[in-house]
């Protein structure tokens, strides 16, 4: 199977027939035809099986300075899937997503799905509108307590006047209209804060089916007390729209069993192991505007893709924040479970055994649906756990084998060490005396086989030197798989995070052969790093560390291929701005694209500011894939490093890796929306 960029298209024979703003496809046979976006033509005219993908984009691009790479992706798969490619066997395909799923209850998955608009827009928003229904529904949702059964935890909702057939169409009814409710709230709330909601759409699932909307608007506001009311207020909404209806109508006989269904509807709601109210929440208050405008384009948001405790120091804290969340959620979830099983399992027994064969189907049901959820909830627990308890306890034992399985060399050809040295592109402009001073105060060690150099997660307080043998770099990812990076040959400096920073290891290092390793201290680097003979030098390693840092770092760009960072590395330019200077005006020509390798930049449209983007973003892409003007003015917040990439290279770039094309792709396009909205409206939303 060929990747993507790889891949060789050819079309079957056949003739293309230009039809308004569609191109048509016509196979020799006539009724062998598919309609296609009349943008992807001229690459259509060069899939003769000689080109790849990324040689067909790039000559593209040279004809019409514009690129859609999703166009392109979704012809490519459409013609294979209709049979229109010679070889379309050979292609291999897969959807850009999480990479990180955990586990999730069927029963809570829409099986059915219909968009009925995409987007509600309003002209104005009305932040004080937005304050005082929040504040009310908070408020009415702890008066509506009162009327909460203290034995809600039974689940009564599931047996309804002795029937598990009543309860469960109960259940489906009852549900399905407080969820519509709810989604109808939030979007009220969503337009006060706002202007705008996206995607109403109708879904049905086994246990609702119901209207939901989401929430994706809520990038454009920055206030994080907004924020927090808007999720703690839409968790609530169940309690005072029950309140109101036992209000309107006292006779309402299953009130306590409502009020029990909207307490496990409001649980559900706080679910970190999906898409929830909590995830979104956590998610908003990273301020990371690249993932938050991407919610739509990665779906897939749950705990163990939110953050990795590996990577930079300021996620560590909220990794631990979440999966104490995620504990606390699961034991609570698991007692209310347990509690509703214990009090509905006799009965369970009891109507399997006799009973006509619809109360039997529906017990069976409830009690299949129940056992799944526990099932479901105890897996992601466990990988919680497994993360905070079994992943340190292992980082442990491997220091323990590293120092095991290691010995300190005293004795050495000094000589030969400083000759390796000269040779390696940071130490090649040292003076002999200052080579002699590094080895002098590093430390030689001998590992053997299957001995860790490098632990993930340790600290960063050296620089190494491989000098002879072979190492392999392995990364311990959140979903608990071993991913194997690449080899280490000699001579080879690696861990050089420690240049700059010293932060935990983002990989292990594991000899796979007897190796000799030269551990310099990153202090004694910094030192040299004063003396102005070598500051250039040092400067650039630096300059080419920061790099690869944020590749390796950056949530967007972990997983790139190594090649694509080199061409980042060898076609990008370092920038410096200082706080508060502008980087680019709204209306100016844009020819670079910016990814974001230290601090953060604030983004304002027509003099106002809208939202900021963090470190490990980008910005720029705009101008590049919709060829007009910048949209925004783009300003330092703080001291910002920014990596400069032209024109030229930025679609050279893309052609060569399309999944992280479509997703600049998708960020621009969301991004070019919402600026025409802001623009339209005349006015900043909240910042």
């Amino acid at each position: 199977m060929a990747k993507f960029e790889s891949f060789r298209p050819q079309l079957k024979p056949g003739r293309l027939i230009p039809h308004g703003e569609r191109v048509i496809f016509e196979s020799e046979d006539p009724f062998d035809q598919v309609i296609l976006p009349v943008e992807v033509v001229d690459f259509l005219l060069l899939c003769n099986g000689e080109l790849t993908v990324a040689e067909i984009i790039e000559l593209v691009y040279k004809r019409r300075g514009l690129i859609q790479f999703k166009a392109i992706y979704r012809t490519l798969n459409h013609l294979k899937s209709r049979d229109l490619l010679v070889n379309g066997q050979e292609l291999e395909t897969r959807e850009a997503n999480s990479q990180f799923k955990d586990l999730k209850f069927f029963a809570l998955q829409p099986f059915f799905e219909k968009t009925l608009r995409q987007r509600i827009f309003s002209e104005k928003n009305y932040p004080f509108l937005f304050y005082a229904f929040s504040m009310l529904t908070i408020v009415a949702a702890i008066l509506s307590f009162q009327w909460i059964d203290p034995k809600w935890y039974h689940l009564s909702f599931l047996k309804l006047e002795g029937s598990f057939l009543k309860g469960f169409v109960f259940t489906f009814v009852a549900a399905s209209a407080l969820l519509t409710l709810k989604s109808l709230y939030k979007a009220l709330m969503l337009l006060f804060l706002t202007g705008r909601a996206y995607n109403l759409t109708f879904a049905f699932s086994p246990m609702a089916a119901y209207f939901r909307i989401n929430s994706d608007s809520l990038f454009l506001v920055s206030d994080r007390l907004f924020i927090g009311l808007f999720h703690l207020s839409v968790c609530l909404c169940y309690f005072p729209i029950l309140g109101m209806i036992y209000f309107l109508w006292p006779s309402f006989h299953w009130i306590h069993e409502t009020m029990s269904l909207a307490i496990a509807l409001s649980i559900f709601d706080l679910d970190p192991f999906r898409e929830s109210e909590t995830t979104s929440l956590i998610r908003s208050f990273l301020n990371d505007d690249t993932l938050n405008r991407l919610s739509a384009y990665t779906k897939e948001k749950p705990l163990l893709s939110m953050s990795h405790p590996f990577e930079r120091n300021r996620d560590h804290r909220l990794y631990v924040f979440l999966t104490h969340l995620a504990l606390i959620w699961a034991v609570a979830t698991n007692f209310v479970l347990i509690q509703g099983l214990a009090v509905h399992a006799s009965h369970f027994f009891m109507r399997f055994k006799s009973g006509p064969i619809f109360e039997r189907l529906a017990a069976g049901i409830i009690a299949a649906f129940m056992i799944c959820y526990f099932a479901t909830l105890i897996a992601n627990t466990l990988k919680v756990l497994s993360l905070t308890l079994i992943n340190p306890v292992a980082r442990l034992a491997r220091h323990y084998l590293k120092k095991k399985h290691s010995q300190k060399l005293h004795h050495f050809n000094e000589k030969d060490v400083i000759a390796t040295l000269s040779d390696l592109p940071l130490f090649g402009y040292f003076s002999d005396d200052l080579l002699v001073k590094i080895v002098q105060q590093s430390t030689l060690r001998q590992y053997t086989v299957n001995a860790p150099v490098i632990v993930q997660g340790s600290e960063g307080r050296h620089l190494f030197c491989l000098l002879n043998g072979k190492l392999q770099i392995q990364k311990q990812l959140p979903s608990g798989r071993q991913l194997i990076v690449g080899d280490i040959l000699p001579p080879s400096l690696f861990g050089e995070v420690a240049v700059i920073e010293e932060s935990p290891r983002s990989a292990s290092v594991i000899a796979t052969k007897d190796s000799v390793v030269l551990e310099i201290p990153a202090h004694l680097l910094k030192q040299v790093a004063d003396d102005a003979q070598y500051i250039r030098e040092l400067e650039s390693f630096r300059n080419a560390i920061m790099v690869n840092q944020f590749f390796t770092s950056a949530p967007v760009f972990r997983e790139l291929d190594q090649k694509i960072v080199q061409m980042f590395i060898s076609k990008g330019k370092i920038e410096t701005y200082d706080p508060d200077q502008v980087v680019f005006k709204q209306g100016d020509r844009g020819d670079e694209f910016y990814l974001i390798l230290r601090g953060s930049v604030g983004v304002s449209v027509n003099g106002h500011p809208i939202t900021r983007i963090q470190q490990g973003g980008f910005f720029g892409e705009i101008s590049m894939i919709a060829d007009v003007p910048r949209t925004g003015t783009i300003y330092a917040r703080e001291s910002v490093q920014a990596l400069k990439v032209s024109r030229d290279s930025f679609w050279e770039i893309l052609s060569h890796d399309i999944n992280i094309a479509m997703f600049i792709e998708s960020v621009g396009e969301m991004r070019v929306r919402e600026d025409i909205d802001i623009i339209r409206a005349g006015r900043a939303k909240v910042s």
